[in-house]
């Protein structure tokens, strides 16, 4: 993929897995602390829009709206595989993330590799290291939570055909480094555990991207906007 900076950029891991993950296993949500799920203590730091880059494969263009939001609308068939993202130029050590916004999907694509997501990831090189997010498939119109480490990407179901915004957030859970926690809105949705791996003080880089890999669909409208992107 090529950035607006003349550089190749590999794709997002969280399309490198969807290959495989027909063979993966959405991971019912765990329960543990459903009765008292603790919050994440700690100040909030915005992340500009000056400190993303974006980029793109074919002629589909990312774009900023207003002061602190930008839309990474899903690519149409001018190519094969379609490729768009706006990525934080630095990382920095976060225990998760949030932002205010929209997948705005539909249930109309060939297939699940036709995705939106929005994730902090800790390799940006080869895109294989930990990543914490929300992915909405295109062929059903589902968002859903995902968590990948070691080679392996667990998800858990959020919501299904909804194009609202919302304020989304996940964390690290303070008392369980393997443990990662969802929110919209404020309100608790679900954790993930992905085996042992600790996703606790890594250093993140936030990324919103889509990845469009079938031509014959209408993509019309079809788009992830984040506003106030922010880390903990």
């Amino acid at each position: 993929m090529h950035s607006p900076l003349g550089y190749t950029r590999m794709k997002p891991s969280i399309f490198s897995y969807l290959g495989r993950h027909r063979r993966g296993v959405y991971l019912t949500a765990i329960l543990t602390g459903l009765l008292a799920m603790p919050q994440l203590v700690a100040n909030a730091t915005i992340i500009g829009q000056s400190n993303f880059n974006m980029w793109w494969t074919c002629s589909t263009l990312p774009y900023l709206i207003g002061s602190t939001g930008m839309c990474v609308p899903v690519g149409g068939s001018e190519c094969n595989a379609n490729f768009i993202a706006g990525q934080e130029k630095y990382s920095q050590i976060a225990n998760g993330m949030q932002f205010y916004g929209c997948f705005k999907g539909a249930a109309n694509a060939p297939d699940g590799s036709n995705e939106e997501a929005v994730f902090v990831a800790d390799d940006v090189v080869h895109w294989t290291g930990h990543e914490m997010g929300f992915v909405k498939t295109l062929h059903d119109n589902v968002l859903k939570a995902y968590l990948q480490g070691n080679g392996k990407t667990v998800f858990g179901v959020i919501s299904a055909n909804d194009n609202g915004y919302h304020t989304y957030k996940c964390y690290v859970d303070p008392n369980d480094h393997t443990v990662v926690n969802y929110t919209v809105d404020g309100v608790w949705k679900l954790s993930l555990r992905n085996g042992t791996e600790s996703y606790w003080s890594r250093s993140y880089c936030f990324v919103g991207n889509t990845h469009r890999t079938s031509t014959g669909w209408n993509a019309s409208g079809q788009q992830i906007e984040m506003y106030d992107m922010q880390y903990f």
